[in-house]
């Protein structure tokens, strides 16, 4: 990894952390973002933020493949937000929020070969 791509590396480790932070962030107190004004307009947001986490711990981490060690730290943080927030009198823990993050991290995963097309990130996966 030449010096360029390390500092990518770097930026992209920090990106998700302050995602992370951010999300963490906003399912624990009581007003979060407003979901987009449709039916389970929620379970966008849950979508959109474990696609996002997904880009994001996969270029984080270019050296290591998407597979099971990157999706299955993401559904345990995602069964993490809904465990703590299932003690928050304010919200609720939902078995169908944790379904709208596996599937997020999923159509991520089924985008992989597409993304591995474009310029920019053919020539950072492909070391």
């Amino acid at each position: 990894m030449n010096r360029k791509e390390h500092q990518v590396m770097i930026v992209a480790r920090l990106i998700l952390a302050v995602t992370i932070a951010f999300i963490s962030w906003q399912a624990t107190i009581q007003n979060g973002i407003e979901p987009p004004p449709v039916e389970n307009g929620d379970k966008i947001l849950h979508f959109l933020a474990f696609g996002t986490l997904a880009l994001l711990a996969d270029y984080a981490f270019p050296r290591s493949r998407f597979g099971f060690t990157k999706i299955i730290l993401l559904v345990i943080y995602g069964l993490a937000i809904e465990v703590v927030q299932s003690y928050l009198p304010y919200r609720s823990a939902s078995a169908a929020d944790l379904l709208s993050d596996i599937i997020g991290i999923c159509i991520y995963a089924c985008f992989i070969p597409l993304l591995k097309r474009l310029q920019l990130y053919s020539r950072y996966w492909n070391k």
